[in-house]
């Protein structure tokens, strides 16, 4: 009996130590990518990346075999039980919670403007990809890593700190007033996930309904026959 429980309280456990597991081993990509990445989609192209000390350079793509093959096997949702920048944006919530467990309320036109924004940030994203995922700056590398990103203040242009404020501006929202802002809003991959979940579930609901699993089209059914 007491294996058995053990065995439940693993289970339960698990994907929440998977989840923490993937951003400890992903933090320094993480604040790499937000200070560092001169690209404008970031982990698309790590090979031909010229920040060198970034681990997503040499990491990615197994790192990436086994988050698919964990979710396949898991059946582990990405946005929610996977992605490091997912679990700090519930960190910061969580840090929220213990400041002020009051609920921030959006207004209706507040999200519709949200979500005007995020399906903009969105097509954005994809226009960069289909134009080749841009460099904007070329980043400067040097023996250590706060020099290396004080030069890359000096390198960057207007693009640079267009990203890095819209990044650092969605953590804080998410820490003061918003639950996962940047996940809800701004994550074009999060997007992508969401709009492709939804085609999904048309195209079952479609077919459900064409292959007569909920009573609906009489003339495919000889019930009423009479």
């Amino acid at each position: 009996m007491e294996f058995k429980e053990s065995m439940k309280k693993l289970k339960k456990w698990f994907p929440t130590i998977m989840k923490y597991l993937f951003f400890i081993v992903s933090l320094e990509t993480i604040v790499l990518v937000i200070l560092r990445c001169p690209y404008v989609i970031p982990f698309l192209a790590c090979d031909m990346c010229p920040v060198v000390d970034c681990p997503s350079k040499y990491y990615r793509k197994p790192f990436v075999a086994f988050i698919v093959g964990y979710m396949i096997i898991f059946r582990a949702d990405f946005c929610s039980k996977i992605c490091p920048y997912g679990s700090l944006n519930d960190i910061l919530y969580k840090i929220r919670r213990k400041i002020s467990k009051k609920p921030f309320k959006l207004s209706l036109e507040t999200k519709t403007i949200l979500n005007f924004l995020k399906y903009l940030f969105f097509i954005c994203a994809i226009i960069a990809i289909i134009y080749g995922n841009p460099r904007y700056y070329v980043p400067l590398h040097t023996s250590d890593l706060i020099t290396s990103l004080k030069l890359a203040y000096l390198a960057a242009g207007n693009a640079y700190f267009a990203r890095l404020y819209v990044i650092v501006g969605a953590l804080l929202l998410g820490l003061l007033l918003i639950p996962r802002f940047w996940c809800r809003y701004i994550c074009p991959l999060g997007t992508g996930i969401q709009l492709t979940k939804k085609g999904i579930r048309k195209i079952r609901k479609i077919k459900t309904v064409n292959g007569v699993k909920s009573c609906g089209d009489c003339s495919k059914c000889g019930k009423n026959d009479n």
